[in-house]
Protein backbone atom coordinates (compact mmCIF):
# COMPACT_ATOMS: atom_id res chain seq x y z
CA UNK A 1 0.00 0.00 0.00
CA UNK A 2 1.56 3.47 -0.98
CA UNK A 3 2.17 5.71 1.65
CA UNK A 4 -0.22 9.11 1.78
CA UNK A 5 1.58 12.17 0.53
CA UNK A 6 4.56 10.56 -0.89
CA UNK A 7 5.29 9.87 -4.49
CA UNK A 8 5.76 6.21 -5.51
CA UNK A 9 9.68 6.63 -5.82
CA UNK A 10 10.00 8.50 -2.63
CA UNK A 11 7.90 5.39 -0.99
CA UNK A 12 10.83 3.47 -3.34
CA UNK A 13 13.54 5.17 -1.91
CA UNK A 14 12.20 4.97 1.64
CA UNK A 15 11.53 1.31 1.24
CA UNK A 16 15.10 0.67 0.29
CA UNK A 17 17.09 2.51 2.97
CA UNK A 18 14.31 0.82 5.31
CA UNK A 19 16.18 -2.56 4.41
CA UNK A 20 19.43 -0.50 4.44
CA UNK A 21 18.85 0.07 7.67
CA UNK A 22 17.56 -3.02 9.38
CA UNK A 23 20.48 -4.86 7.16
CA UNK A 24 22.81 -2.57 8.97
CA UNK A 25 21.22 -3.66 12.11
CA UNK A 26 21.61 -7.13 11.11
CA UNK A 27 25.38 -7.28 9.81
CA UNK A 28 26.16 -5.16 13.23
CA UNK A 29 25.16 -7.72 15.78
CA UNK A 30 25.17 -10.74 14.39
CA UNK A 31 28.25 -10.57 11.35
CA UNK A 32 27.69 -11.71 7.66
CA UNK A 33 27.91 -14.81 8.21
CA UNK A 34 25.34 -14.84 10.99
CA UNK A 35 22.41 -12.49 9.33
CA UNK A 36 20.19 -14.30 7.06
CA UNK A 37 17.75 -12.61 4.41
CA UNK A 38 15.18 -13.95 6.44
CA UNK A 39 16.41 -11.99 9.59
CA UNK A 40 16.68 -8.51 7.61
CA UNK A 41 13.00 -8.82 6.16
CA UNK A 42 11.68 -9.68 9.79
CA UNK A 43 13.76 -6.93 11.27
CA UNK A 44 12.39 -4.34 8.27
CA UNK A 45 9.02 -5.78 8.79
CA UNK A 46 8.97 -6.55 4.61
CA UNK A 47 7.56 -9.72 2.39
CA UNK A 48 10.86 -11.53 0.48
CA UNK A 49 10.28 -9.67 -2.77
CA UNK A 50 10.97 -6.69 -1.11
CA UNK A 51 14.65 -7.32 -0.74
CA UNK A 52 15.20 -9.44 -3.93
CA UNK A 53 13.14 -6.01 -5.49
CA UNK A 54 15.67 -3.82 -4.72
CA UNK A 55 18.46 -6.36 -4.13
CA UNK A 56 18.33 -8.86 -6.74
CA UNK A 57 21.76 -10.11 -5.73
CA UNK A 58 20.54 -10.47 -2.28
CA UNK A 59 22.37 -10.82 0.95
CA UNK A 60 25.84 -9.90 -0.76
CA UNK A 61 24.08 -7.19 -2.84
CA UNK A 62 22.77 -5.46 0.03
CA UNK A 63 25.91 -5.79 2.45
CA UNK A 64 27.66 -3.81 -0.75
CA UNK A 65 24.91 -1.05 0.19
CA UNK A 66 25.63 -0.73 3.64
CA UNK A 67 29.43 -1.26 3.62
CA UNK A 68 29.13 1.45 0.81
CA UNK A 69 26.68 3.95 3.03
CA UNK A 70 29.54 3.33 6.41
CA UNK A 71 32.50 4.00 3.86
CA UNK A 72 31.50 7.27 2.64
CA UNK A 73 30.32 8.17 6.05
CA UNK A 74 33.90 7.47 7.17
CA UNK A 75 35.18 9.17 3.61
CA UNK A 76 33.29 12.07 4.32
CA UNK A 77 34.91 12.65 7.66
CA UNK A 78 38.43 12.18 6.05
CA UNK A 79 38.07 14.12 3.40
CA UNK A 80 36.76 16.57 5.21
CA UNK A 81 40.73 17.17 6.89
CA UNK A 82 42.07 18.41 3.74
CA UNK A 83 41.06 21.44 4.62
CA UNK A 84 43.97 21.29 6.92
CA UNK A 85 47.19 23.16 5.75
CA UNK A 86 49.71 20.63 6.94
CA UNK A 87 50.30 17.55 5.33
CA UNK A 88 51.23 15.90 9.07
CA UNK A 89 48.50 17.44 10.53
CA UNK A 90 46.23 16.17 7.74
CA UNK A 91 48.11 12.34 8.70
CA UNK A 92 47.51 12.56 12.42
CA UNK A 93 43.88 14.34 11.83
CA UNK A 94 43.12 10.85 9.43
CA UNK A 95 44.57 8.25 11.78
CA UNK A 96 42.46 9.83 14.68
CA UNK A 97 39.60 9.52 12.77
CA UNK A 98 40.07 6.21 11.56
CA UNK A 99 40.92 5.27 15.29
CA UNK A 100 37.19 6.83 16.38
CA UNK A 101 35.55 5.19 13.76
CA UNK A 102 36.74 1.87 15.08
CA UNK A 103 35.01 2.05 17.97
CA UNK A 104 31.41 2.22 16.66
CA UNK A 105 30.31 -1.15 16.32
CA UNK A 106 28.89 -0.75 12.44
CA UNK A 107 31.88 0.29 11.34
CA UNK A 108 34.12 -2.35 13.16
CA UNK A 109 31.77 -5.40 11.80
CA UNK A 110 31.17 -4.11 8.40
CA UNK A 111 33.81 -1.87 7.22
CA UNK A 112 36.98 -4.00 8.99
CA UNK A 113 36.36 -7.20 9.58
CA UNK A 114 33.46 -8.62 7.01
CA UNK A 115 33.94 -6.44 4.12
CA UNK A 116 37.45 -7.15 3.02
CA UNK A 117 36.35 -10.63 2.76
CA UNK A 118 32.80 -9.93 1.15
CA UNK A 119 32.96 -7.20 -1.11
CA UNK A 120 35.79 -7.29 -4.14
CA UNK A 121 38.47 -5.15 -4.00
CA UNK A 122 38.17 -4.48 -0.13
CA UNK A 123 41.10 -6.43 0.81
CA UNK A 124 43.21 -4.41 -1.08
CA UNK A 125 44.35 -1.02 -0.27
CA UNK A 126 42.41 1.43 -1.37
CA UNK A 127 41.47 5.04 -1.97
CA UNK A 128 42.66 5.90 1.96
CA UNK A 129 45.88 4.51 1.18
CA UNK A 130 46.65 6.68 -1.87
CA UNK A 131 45.66 10.02 -0.28
CA UNK A 132 47.67 8.45 2.73
CA UNK A 133 50.85 8.57 0.36
CA UNK A 134 50.01 11.57 -1.33
CA UNK A 135 50.37 13.50 2.38
CA UNK A 136 53.65 11.82 2.89
CA UNK A 137 54.69 13.10 -0.39
CA UNK A 138 53.47 16.45 0.39
CA UNK A 139 55.13 16.16 3.85
CA UNK A 140 58.23 15.25 2.81
CA UNK A 141 58.10 17.91 -0.16
CA UNK A 142 57.51 20.35 2.20
CA UNK A 143 60.18 19.26 5.16
CA UNK A 144 57.71 18.05 7.64
CA UNK A 145 59.32 14.75 7.55
CA UNK A 146 62.71 13.68 6.46
CA UNK A 147 63.69 12.34 3.56
CA UNK A 148 62.28 9.05 3.34
CA UNK A 149 61.06 6.51 0.70
CA UNK A 150 58.09 7.26 0.07
CA UNK A 151 56.70 3.75 -0.20
CA UNK A 152 58.01 2.19 2.60
CA UNK A 153 57.11 4.92 4.68
CA UNK A 154 53.53 4.68 2.79
CA UNK A 155 53.12 1.30 3.77
CA UNK A 156 54.28 1.19 7.09
CA UNK A 157 52.45 4.01 8.08
CA UNK A 158 49.22 2.38 6.48
CA UNK A 159 49.56 -0.92 8.16
CA UNK A 160 50.56 0.79 11.58
CA UNK A 161 46.84 2.40 11.63
CA UNK A 162 44.91 -0.44 10.53
CA UNK A 163 46.66 -2.80 13.04
CA UNK A 164 46.01 -0.05 15.37
CA UNK A 165 41.98 0.19 14.43
CA UNK A 166 42.51 -3.65 14.70
CA UNK A 167 43.56 -3.07 18.72
CA UNK A 168 40.86 -1.23 19.24
CA UNK A 169 38.01 -3.05 17.70
CA UNK A 170 39.38 -5.98 20.10
CA UNK A 171 39.70 -4.18 23.36
CA UNK A 172 37.21 -4.65 26.22
CA UNK A 173 37.88 -0.68 26.61
CA UNK A 174 37.57 0.63 23.35
CA UNK A 175 37.69 4.14 24.74
CA UNK A 176 40.94 3.79 26.63
CA UNK A 177 42.54 1.83 23.69
CA UNK A 178 41.80 4.57 20.91
CA UNK A 179 43.75 6.95 23.25
CA UNK A 180 46.47 5.06 23.40
CA UNK A 181 46.63 3.47 19.64
CA UNK A 182 46.03 7.61 18.59
CA UNK A 183 49.10 8.46 21.20
CA UNK A 184 51.19 5.56 19.49
CA UNK A 185 50.59 6.42 16.07
CA UNK A 186 51.37 10.51 16.76
CA UNK A 187 54.85 9.22 18.12
CA UNK A 188 55.55 6.95 14.94
CA UNK A 189 54.42 9.92 12.91
CA UNK A 190 56.94 12.07 15.36
CA UNK A 191 59.56 9.91 14.52
CA UNK A 192 59.71 10.96 11.06
CA UNK A 193 59.00 14.81 11.42
CA UNK A 194 61.78 16.79 11.26
CA UNK A 195 59.74 19.02 13.89
CA UNK A 196 61.14 18.73 17.57
CA UNK A 197 57.66 17.43 19.57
Amino acid sequence: MARTGISRKEQAAASRAELVEAARQCFTELGYEGTTVAAILDRAGMARGALYHYFPGGKSEIFTAVFDMINEAFHQRRDALQRLSSPVARLRAGAAVFLELCTEDDFARIALTDAPRVVPGQSERGSSYALLREQVIEAVKLGELQPVDIEVTAIALYGAVRSAGEYVIGAADRAAAVAEATRTVDRFIDGLSTART
